[in-house]
């Protein structure tokens, strides 16, 4: 899937998986939910009570990013998916003892819906948990237990902590062993991503590289022996056997991205993404099949780290491309609800990672065929063009009169920055997204759709 920024505009979506319902195979032995709580979970869903959940998170996006990622690959006029979405709120993501949110505290705050420290996963620091609901686990974790289908999809390694936190506890997020053991012991239907070193022993080969776990243990056999299907490359995943509803795809040894400079990754010949991984939007749309293919009400988490990870390097030409794919991922799922309608789609990032902001001046001062300066003359903030600093402008896509216009990418920071970031919906209960939402508003949306009416 092409999505430079220097290419032309890839279609939404991906186009790449048709939605094939398979029939419900029963979890057997292992299975954390119960058979009573399955039964639960399909009278809900006769009597119309609980809906399914697909949260996609964009980790480190703020307004500007879309906006950039907007004027890039649609113009100025054009539309993203992430237009589309209908619902809309300002965003407040302050933690208890910081106004910036890092990625684990953030993304724990999502998974409990209760204010923690910054340097949180899954705990408040490393203090027990209890979630907003007063059960001690994450939203995820409960609607395991209460017989809902579940999955996380990352691009990152599946341990972080935007995917990570919500089926694993741990003291530090750098603990990346017991996270995948925790993660794998919570038996979600669904665990998409790259990381595969965090599942295989140490000098155990794997498809991607070598093991890392000291303590022998290889959960890529365990998962094969508790029924999930393994897969490895994006040609796998799309051959996927129709009805499975149990997964784990594990795409690169870490993450499924390179997220250095421009310069850097031009000295090294590296792309942005591993080429035989899937992109978000193409993880997404398998995931889907796979959990319908339950028959059961579902809860899944997507995030694209890339968008993150890139910006934290200040590449704007990585980002604004993993922006993208995220936006695709977002077309994925509004043609999802097209034929779902008891489904809640809920997009919002936790942070605005480095600030990015676009200086699109009149033509005759960015001129298209110059290289920017490498900092702003006046406060001496960074600029990127298309191939890095001192390179030459991006062009926007065509506004409505067809005029494509050159602009730059100005950076604030290298870190996790508050910004302005908002929350979008679309579907089932999106219109409790409006006016202002608090992180913990996130988790709260979520568990009300999962589990309406419930204390």
């Amino acid at each position: 899937m092409t999505t430079d920024p220097l290419s032309s505009a890839a279609p939404r979506g991906t186009g790449r998986f048709a939605f094939a319902y398979g029939v419900l195979a029963m979890l057997l032995g292992a299975m954390v939910a119960s058979s009573v709580s399955i039964a639960w979970a399909r009278q809900q869903a006769a009597e119309g009570a609980p809906a399914s959940v697909i949260f996609i998170h964009p980790d480190g996006t703020g307004v500007n990013t879309w906006g950039a990622c907007r004027m890039l690959y649609y113009g100025p006029d054009g539309d993203l998916n992430w237009d589309r979405l209908p619902n809309l709120a300002v965003y407040r993501g302050h933690l208890k003892d910081a106004l910036a949110a890092t990625s684990h505290g953030g993304g724990t705050v999502h998974a409990y819906g209760v204010k923690v420290q910054a340097d949180s996963f899954g705990k408040d620091g490393t203090q027990a948990l209890a979630s907003a609901s007063g059960a001690p686990m994450s939203v995820m974790a409960e609607a395991i237990e209460k017989g809902f289908a579940c999955g996380v999809i990352s691009t990152a390694a599946v341990v972080d902590a935007g995917t990570g936190v919500f089926l694993a506890s741990v003291d530090s997020r750098d603990d990346k062993n017991a996270i995948a053991l925790q993660m794998l012991a919570r038996k979600p239907n669904l665990i998409l991503g790259g990381g595969e070193q965090f599942f295989l022993p140490k000098g155990v080969k794997g498809r991607h590289g070598e093991g890392v776990r000291e303590d022998g243990l290889d959960l890529v056999k365990r998962a094969l022996g508790e029924g999930y299907t393994v897969v490895y490359t994006r040609d796998e995943l799309a051959s996927l056997p129709a009805g499975t509803t149990r997964l784990l795809g594990l795409f690169a040894s870490d993450d499924t991205f390179n997220d250095k400079s421009e310069e850097e990754l031009a000295k090294a010949g590296l792309p942005h993404y591993v080429p035989t991984a899937p992109s978000i939007a193409e993880m997404l749309a398998a995931g889907l099949r796979v959990l319908k293919a339950t028959e059961r009400p579902f809860f899944v988490v997507a995030e694209e780290e890339g968008t993150d990870n890139f910006a934290g390097a200040n590449n704007a030409r990585a980002t604004l491309d993993a922006l993208k794919r995220a936006d695709d991922a977002i077309g994925v799922a509004l043609g999802f609800i097209e034929a779902n309608p008891r489904t809640l789609v809920l997009t919002a990032a936790d942070s605005d990672c480095s600030g990015m902001q676009v200086r699109g001046e009149p033509v005759g001062e960015v001129p298209a065929d110059k290289p920017l300066p490498a900092r702003d003359e006046e406060n001496g903030s960074p600029i990127d063009g298309r191939d890095g600093t001192g390179t030459l402008p991006f062009i926007a896509g065509p506004d409505r009169f067809g005029t494509r216009l050159p602009f730059g990418i100005c950076w604030a920071a290298q870190d996790d920055m508050a910004g302005g970031i908002v929350a979008r919906a679309a579907g089932w209960n999106a219109e409790r997204v409006r006016g202002t939402i608090d992180n913990t508003g996130i988790y709260a949306v979520i568990r009300e759709t999962l589990i309406p009416g419930a204390k």
